[in-house]
């Protein structure tokens, strides 16, 4: 009964437990849901996606509420949840604010004032071409004003497609300079009639109401700017981190209850074992004491070979004063129980390799799953804040270029460049985790299309040629094969100091079910005794290139290989690099399922 009882109280925790881990992972998901949301709100600025965001925030509140945490010991993480919650839905209706207002400006008042503009300066014109010869000069000067406020006009557009801050100020000065030119036009008509001057008034007036609103519209831009890739990108990180801390934490809760379960059957069992046991023991005594009486030694004997032969091990004593049959089948029993004795250590034996086996195989699983956590959080956690501090470093050094030393702005700018190097290191990283995780489709293939592709978005400017010919059309996965191609050709590109001279050879040929694959060139070449090393990660031997991650052939490296190839070079000092490579004529899927946590996301571009 108490057995029955702790494990009875044993499957009451873990029910309670399940329900609540059930509950967190619903809000889990609705956490991710909501940063998708709000991440695609502040992309597209979709109403419905706003919507959305809105709906998942009261729903999680909710349901936030609503979890018995309090046996957990989760109340306080669930508490802050709450908290960052309800931060990032004001944070979010301020950015939905900033961008309406943004909105406005640059879609409706921005367009009236430009086209009032343009009619006064439109009159303008009118009126001087009335008699060119008498204003041919005016003509002159009014068709600069005009040019410098068209400038200015484009250069403000850009500026809200591709927020900059050169943009704006090429806008400012270009205003600046058209109303310039238009007070010119009043001191040179000061003498006409009032008519002409009115006109130019209106003009300059035209001018600075357009010049005040396309600074609203600038000021309204950098306020979206903040709330979206600073503000809100750090709040949607941290409220992230918390649910998937709960989440960890109430699995794990959910697994030791299990094990309490688990560890309360086990003693039930044992103690009803031991019953077990008790009641066969006392039947057995009264067996012996009949035994004893009726059939004596011959119904020991019996007895002793059915016990080894349902597989236990006993300690048989030899009776020495026997020398009969009776002494040659106790020999035989003490043979089968030395036997069942062998075979109990056989079998303990390959139950310890069998859990150790087992523990290694969820160790694996763990590995796995880490490495999918760090290659999701490399592509969205760690990007987010990058973004942010590579546009404040920028906002720094341009709102401050008039302040700070040049040391300074030294600083700040090395600063940006190591953020761009990280985001590259990142993007690479994450690629390199992918490979051989997800196998595409195969579908036909045009390599020379492939490879002219490829040649395109190469750098080169230098004049460094690309040549290639007959390649074939087959059917494969198209973009491992591209990414392979793509690393080689750009490395024989970067690595090229001939200029005009350089030449580069792509070619392919068929060798039994493989294609042979070659990238030569006559760049700077590779010592031989780092021929393995520049497929390792993180590898560069070129001193002179700063650029990439050096991640470039170790990707090239483990696409081949997972599709059964091999990869190789031939190369020496100042002679050019050979790099070959072979690639199945008829691909075998090995993988077709992708891990949690593994898709890849575009990252935010903040220009509407």
């Amino acid at each position: 009964m108490s057995g029955q009882s702790a494990l009875l109280k044993g499957f009451e925790e873990y029910q309670r437990a399940e329900n609540t881990s059930i509950a967190i992972e619903a809000i889990d998901r609705k956490v991710q849901e909501l940063k998708s949301r709000s991440e695609r709100y502040l992309l597209t600025g979709a109403a419905s996606q706003y919507r959305a965001a809105l709906s998942l925030q009261s729903q999680l509140t909710n349901e936030i509420e609503n979890v018995n945490a309090d046996d957990l010991g989760v109340q306080d993480t669930l508490d802050q949840m709450k908290g960052h919650l309800e931060v990032l839905n004001e944070q979010l209706k301020l950015a939905a604010e900033e961008r309406e207002l943004r909105s406005r400006l640059v879609q409706v008042e921005l367009p009236e004032v430009a086209e009032t503009t343009r009619q006064a300066f439109n009159r303008l014109r009118a009126y001087f071409m009335e008699d060119p010869v008498e204003y041919e000069q005016q003509i002159v000067v009014h068709g600069g004003a005009r040019g410098a406020y068209v400038s200015a006009h484009r250069a403000l557009l850009e500026y809200f497609n591709n927020p900059k801050t050169p943009s704006f100020d090429i806008a400012a000065a270009n205003l600046e300079k058209s109303r310039t030119l238009c007070r010119t036009l009043q001191e040179m008509e000061s003498n006409q009639q009032e008519d002409v001057q009115e006109i130019i008034g209106d003009v300059l007036a035209s001018l600075n109401a357009f010049q005040r609103v396309g600074t609203r519209a600038f000021q309204a831009t950098r306020g979206y700017m903040v709330y979206s890739n600073v503000v809100m990108a750090g709040e949607i990180a941290e409220f992230s981190y918390q649910s998937t801390k709960l989440k960890d934490y109430v699995s794990q809760q959910k697994v030791l209850n299990q094990r309490n379960r688990e560890a309360s059957f086990q003693r039930s069992r044992i103690i009803a074992v031991i019953a077990a046991f008790g009641a066969v023991l006392l039947a057995i005594l009264l067996a012996t004491s009949l035994s004893m009486a009726v059939i004596g030694p011959i119904g020991r004997l019996t007895d002793m070979f059915r016990r080894l032969a349902a597989g236990e091990t006993m300690s048989i004593a030899t009776d020495g004063e026997r020398t009969d049959e009776i002494a040659q089948m106790i020999s035989a029993a003490r043979v089968f129980s030395d036997k069942n004795q062998e075979t109990k250590q056989l079998l303990e034996r390959s139950e310890s390799l069998s859990e150790e086996l087992a523990k290694k195989a969820d160790a694996l699983v763990e590995s796995n799953r880490e490495l999918d956590n760090f290659a999701y959080i490399a592509s969205h956690d760690l990007k987010s804040p990058l973004r942010g501090i590579q546009h404040l470093a920028s906002w720094v050094q341009e709102d401050c270029e008039d302040i700070l030393p040049e040391a300074s702005q030294s600083h700040l700018t090395h600063m940006q460049s190591r953020v761009r190097s990280m985001e590259c290191l990142l993007d690479d990283l994450l690629n390199y985790s992918r490979v051989g995780r997800v196998d595409a489709q195969p579908e036909t293939v045009d390599c020379e299309e492939l490879v002219s592709s490829i040649v395109e978005m190469a750098d080169t400017s230098d004049g460094c040629q690309v040549n290639w010919e007959e390649l074939p059309t087959f059917d494969t996965v198209r973009t491992p094969l591209k990414q392979v191609l793509l690393n080689l050709i750009t490395n024989a590109v970067k690595y090229n100091d001939k200029g005009q001279n350089g030449r580069i050879d792509v070619s392919c040929e068929k060798q039994g079910d493989w294609y042979k694959w070659e990238v030569a060139d006559n760049g700077i070449g590779i010592d031989p005794r780092f021929h393995e090393k520049v497929f390792q990660m993180y590898q560069r031997v070129a001193p002179d290139v700063s650029e990439g991650s050096g991640m470039g052939l170790a990707i090239a490296k483990k696409h081949v290989e997972h599709y059964g190839g091999n990869i190789q070079l031939r190369s020496s000092v100042g002679k050019g690099t050979t790099f070959s490579f072979t690639w199945p004529i008829e691909i075998e899927l090995k993988n077709q399922s992708t891990s949690e946590g593994s898709t890849d996301e575009s990252p935010i571009n903040v220009a509407t």
